[in-house]
């Protein structure tokens, strides 16, 4: 079993989890409306259906190998890892047959791991969670080539996928700082505070670093939108990143020095259910007041992480 890749510090316990396994055949991923799935296996006819879509896709590349959540379960709710895999499928499927293997095909002394599934209603997507194990603490390892066997599952009129069908996905490097802001959105109480209108509307400041903001934006033409405040440290250059729970349009003013901030909304790596996007950009050093203006977007309300290094 290889080691963990790197170590992160929380600001809460988490609890964590890894997998692996191992098969000396290839194993091929089917394409959505290839004709992988038809034909016949020692003369035993095989299932047409096929995967059309899947999280993660087939033959993906850096994919995240864990997801962060709150697990309730227990008397103290902790943060824990896990990797949710879905796959959907061309046509219904037989609900009874829900296991598929996990294969390590880095790492082939990893011994495969049997998880089983949940079927949809319509029985044609399989949602299937890989917790983490005895042997880790993550669901997957970082920088490691899997592959999902399928084999075990069969149609509605109960023929077996063939023997190759997979989903096979890479696995990539871990993000410490995605990770903890994360943390933030799971287990801090958010501070609630709304929107001033205009630049003048007294905007209420949201600059503490580790923060949780539940921002209420004001009611426009074009949707909502609104202003908050942040003010740059009085001696240091920041590298600032809000971490939001959605894609807000967001602009940065220098309002001390009238002019523009530059700064880059992009999507984040899923990693946790509060953080979608995130907006960063530089503060100048000097006790200099900065607005965020927020929106136009169609929900009222808003959530950002704020880290400031």
């Amino acid at each position: 079993m290889r080691l963990s890749s790197a170590t992160f510090l929380f600001v809460t316990c988490a609890a964590l989890t890894l997998s692996g396994c191992d098969d000396d055949d290839p194993i091929l991923t089917p394409d959505a409306g290839s004709d992988a799935g038809t034909g016949t296996d020692a003369g035993t006819t095989v299932s047409t259906a096929t995967v059309t879509t899947s999280s993660p896709s087939g033959g993906e590349t850096d994919v995240y190998p864990l997801e962060m959540y709150l697990d309730a379960s227990g008397q103290t709710p902790v943060i824990a890892f896990r990797k949710v895999l879905t796959l959907t499928f061309s046509e219904p499927m037989d609900p009874s047959a829900a296991q598929v293997a996990l294969h390590d095909r880095t790492d082939t002394t990893v011994p495969a791991r049997v998880l089983t599934g949940t079927w949809s209603e319509d029985a044609r997507t399989l949602t299937v969670t890989v917790p983490r194990s005895e042997e880790s603490t993550r669901p997957l390892e970082v920088s490691t080539r899997y592959a999902v066997a399928l084999d075990a599952l069969r149609d509605a009129t109960g023929l077996a996928l063939p023997s190759n069908a997979a989903l096979e996905f890479t696995t990539g490097e871990r993000d410490p700082e995605l990770e903890h802001a994360c943390t933030h959105t799971l287990v801090n109480t958010p501070e609630a505070v709304t929107a001033g209108r205009t630049p003048f509307d007294f905007p209420p400041d949201t600059q503490i670093g580790h923060a949780r903001y539940d921002v209420t934006l004001r009611a426009g033409e074009a949707g909502f939108g609104g202003y908050t405040g942040f003010i740059s440290d009085p001696e240091n250059a920041e590298h600032v990143t809000l971490y939001l729970n959605q894609e807000v349009p967001t602009k940065v003013t220098n309002d001390t020095a009238g002019t523009d901030v530059a700064s880059v909304l992009a999507p984040a790596r899923f990693i946790c259910a509060g953080i979608t996007h995130t907006v960063t950009f530089t503060s100048e050093p000097g006790d200099q007041i900065h607005l965020f203006q927020f929106g136009p977007v169609a929900s009222e309300r808003i959530q950002f992480v704020l880290e400031r290094e």
